[in-house]
């Protein structure tokens, strides 16, 4: 019976010290990328892996805390985040919503990959196959419930994400450019005139 708990104490140790290690790594090659530019190509599944919608666009990271999501097809959208506030405007409608990111980490993925927080990764479990990483966020009612990296080399060359109601969205990325200049106003947002706005930070 000793030996039985004392087998089980050293694998759950085991698999503690891991999880660990995957997290740190992921945390180091996230930290060498102190600014990322991408293209990509998205596809998104539903639950039966039926193709729901493809879409095209870019994506630009910066540190710390500062990403550009900007897609061209199948309609102009573009999500930012510029560390205090995520700024989601729909051109078609010329509606904007803003959120607060500290209380929001849960609505992107793209926080995770420009943060070091240690209160914000004890959210999440992370498991590393070869180049890959899978995070899973332990908050049942994260609207993000799994997110896999893929990199080659330095650079993020896949990413996937799953999300509360199953569908899956995987971006493919060309073109990446690593550690490059990029403008600090590309992560800021001014709205056109005649926007409608809902501002979610005064709630």
């Amino acid at each position: 019976m000793l030996r039985s708990l004392l087998a089980v104490v050293v694998l759950c140790s085991s698999v503690s010290a891991v999880a660990q290690n995957a997290e740190q790594t992921l945390q180091r090659k996230l930290a060498s990328i102190k600014s990322f530019s991408a293209s990509f190509e998205q596809q998104v599944f539903d639950a039966q892996k039926q193709l729901l919608q493809q879409g095209k666009g870019e994506l630009m990271i910066k540190q710390p805390a500062l990403f550009r999501f900007e897609t061209t097809e199948p309609e102009p959208n573009l999500f930012i985040g510029d560390g205090q506030s995520l700024w989601f405007y729909n051109e078609a409608l010329e509606q904007l919503t803003i959120y607060d990111a500290a209380s929001e980490v849960n609505r992107t993925p793209f926080v995770l990959l420009t943060s070091t927080k240690p209160e914000l990764w004890a959210q999440y479990n992370v498991e590393q196959q070869g180049e890959l990483f899978v995070i899973r966020s332990k908050d049942a009612d994260s609207p993000v419930k799994q997110l896999t990296l893929s990199f080659a080399g330095a650079a993020l060359s896949k990413m996937q994400v799953l999300d509360m109601n199953q569908q899956t969205s995987e971006f493919n990325f060309t073109l990446m450019q690593l550690n490059i200049e990029l403008d600090k106003g590309l992560f800021r947002f001014n709205p056109p005139e005649h926007t409608d706005i809902d501002d979610q930070r005064q709630r």
